[in-house]
């Protein structure tokens, strides 16, 4: 009766299981995993598992996790268990999708399966490909390999230790299941020399692995229970035998990295973890395990321990390529990135900043030469245009001399010519004349000519400023005696030195008098005076004055008349006493104008002094012309 009751309730189950399975919409997997959640595998497939499932799912997948821990429990008797177990856990639970991880799980998994989801597809992961393939896996059942082979190991023990000679195998007893046949028949065909440590008691695998010779490494697959019935967490194990171990230790297992293994090309469990995850999706999305077929993933890659490898004195150079080195210290970049940027992007700021700084400099210093070549320009036209406005004056001063050369040479040559025999006094006077007349018209071009003189570099030379109004004096003269103009200049009776350029201020001299005699212009002949003086008027400070009785300048335009191009005569150019303000500030000066109380106007402007001759200043007549009046 029992017997005939309990086939009817599996008949109904696996009908009730078959309609769940034609319905897309359970979407609920039972992950059944070989290890205990303790083991760092474990862990690493499950967390690559739930991740696809939170990314990737359109819609929500539930799932159930049962840890199998065959390594502890494999027998008969713990399958009977396992079924009874989950036949009532599960009773109404529907089960869209079974997901199997490891080799000893996936026999487990099928018969359940059977039993007591019959129809349900099932996703394997973390089976090696040969045992896989030699397996009779039937009915809706799909999932990934991958080839764990010793030669990997050892090519990457090859690689990083020279002289390589030996292998020593640490792990389980050799003939356990979790060593695939693939495994077992690469490790007997090695060229290496293998010796075999596996299924040792801990305490002699720890004496054995701290006296290995220096041409040997250490391939560990992993130890779950050593030869003396101990249990261990291979992580755990690994730690222990790498303490004592005098050489490099290499692993297959991602999971090993960091616990004391040097690395190698290693099985990555969390992307094991996300096939299979995948797979699952396409099941519960409603596709056929059997449409899909078993595939060999690609789960390895080159991973190694920094702290190991410097142990280990191996170059990172002689690595596999594209490999990654975990926990090597972060270099400067890696540690203070943002601030380092910073840094680099002050420092580049700092860089334009300071290019473009020197570019304007040199811009600026570029305009200034260029300023100072056309000022230099403009004050040459300037004298040009005052030598023109005194060429007239120049022209009979000249001819005088020149006239009386002519004479007296005449005189001379007639002398001569009538008594050559017996010297006269008379004839040597007349040529002592001939030389005076022919000296002063050489001074007078000598002065034209420095006016008029060109130059494109102006060096500041120390001198008097008394004989710079004394030169301008000696120019003006004629001029001043055509108009009709008391010209009068008073100095100090010690040297006013100051640092300039000699003709540039002359030349600001002879433009100031000569605009005080255009504003003479209708000024009575009588009343036409001219002053011009110098004297300290601080410490190291002189002042040179040019006063005239002309009409005076309107108190509106005093601002204005040192502007450029500004003028207020009808041929004239704006351009001189633009000129002079330029001049004087360039030497440390100022210059201003202002109207004498008694009618007319006086210039002033300041030089500062290069030295002091003597703090006593008086003054003294330089240069005095007709008509010699007094000036009031």
């Amino acid at each position: 009766m029992r017997l005939a009751l309990r086939t009817v309730v599996l008949l109904i189950t696996g009908l009730f299981c078959a309609q769940v399975i034609a319905n897309p919409s359970v979407r609920t997997a039972l992950v059944i995993h070989e290890l205990t959640p303790n083991y760092p595998w474990f862990i690493g497939t499950y967390t690559g598992f739930q991740s696809v499932l939170n990314e990737q799912s359109s819609s929500p997948v539930y799932h159930y996790v049962e840890s199998l821990g065959i390594s502890q429990f494999d027998n008969e008797q713990y399958y009977d268990l396992l079924r009874n177990q989950f036949r009532e856990k599960y009773r109404h639970k529907p089960i869209g999708a079974i997901v199997s991880f490891g080799p000893l799980a996936l026999p487990y998994v099928i018969r359940l399966r059977n039993e007591l989801w019959p129809g349900v597809p099932v996703i394997f992961s973390w089976v090696d490909h040969e045992d896989a393939a030699r397996q009779s896996i039937v009915g809706d059942v799909t999932g990934t390999t991958y080839r764990r082979t010793p030669q990997d190991v050892f090519k990457t023990a090859r690689a990083l230790v020279p002289g390589l000679k030996r292998i020593a195998l640490v792990g389980d007893p050799i003939d356990r299941k979790n060593f695939s046949n693939t495994f077992m028949n690469e490790l007997s065909a090695t060229d290496l020399n293998v010796i075999d440590l596996t299924g040792l008691p801990m305490a002699e695998l720890k004496e054995r692995v701290s006296n290995l010779p220096d041409d040997a490494a250490i391939a560990y697959p992993g130890i779950s229970i050593d030869g003396a019935g101990a249990r261990y967490v291979p992580r755990q194990a690994l730690t222990e035998i790498s303490e004592v171990a005098n050489r490099p230790i290499f692993v297959d297992a991602e999971t090993f990295i960091g616990a004391g293994a040097t690395g190698g090309l290693v099985i990555d469990p969390h992307q094991m973890g996300r096939d299979a995850a995948e797979l699952a999706i396409r099941m519960l999305n409603g596709e056929s395990a059997a449409s899909i077929p078993v595939t060999l993933g690609d789960f390895s890659k080159p991973v190694f321990d920094w702290r190991q490898l410097r142990r280990w004195g191996i170059d990172v150079s002689r690595l596999p390529p594209n490999s990654e080195i975990r926990f090597r210290p972060p270099t400067l970049w890696e540690q203070y990135r943002r601030l380092v940027t910073a840094v680099l992007v002050a420092l580049l700021v700092q860089t334009a900043m300071i290019t473009w700084l020197l570019f304007e400099r040199r811009g600026r210093r570029t305009a200034e030469l260029e300023s100072r070549r056309r000022s230099l320009e403009t004050m040459h036209l300037n004298r040009s245009a005052e030598v023109g406005a005194l060429s007239a004056s120049f022209a009979h001063e000249l001819s005088q001399p020149l006239v009386s050369i002519m004479l007296n040479a005449e005189a001379a040559e007639r002398r001569l010519s009538a008594n050559s025999a017996k010297p006269d006094h008379e004839l040597k006077e007349m040529l002592e004349q001939i030389t005076q007349a022919d000296q002063q018209a050489i001074d007078i071009i000598q002065h034209l000519k420095t006016l008029l003189k060109r130059r494109s570099v102006v060096e500041p030379q120390e001198f008097d400023l008394n004989d710079v109004i004394a030169d301008a004096m000696y120019v003006l003269s004629p001029e001043a005696r055509d108009r009709s103009v008391a010209l009068r200049a008073s100095g100090a009776e010690h040297p006013l030195l100051v640092r300039a350029d000699r003709v540039h201020l002359q030349q600001v001299l002879i433009g100031l008098t000569m605009n005080g005699m255009d504003a003479m212009i209708d000024t009575a002949l009588d009343a036409r005076r001219i002053s011009i003086k110098a004297a300290l008027s601080a410490e190291a400070i002189v002042e040179v004055s040019v006063s005239d009785t002309g009409m005076g300048i309107p108190e509106d335009k005093l601002s204005e008349i040192f502007e450029t191009f500004y003028t207020t005569k009808e041929q004239g150019t704006g351009l001189g006493l633009s000129v002079a303000r330029t001049i004087v500030e360039t030497y440390g000066g100022k210059i201003w104008a202002e109207n004498r109380p008694g009618g007319g106007a006086v210039f002033r402007f300041t030089l500062p002094l290069a030295r002091i001759a003597d703090r006593q200043c008086g003054s003294a007549i330089l240069t005095q012309t007709a008509p010699n009046e007094a000036f009031g």
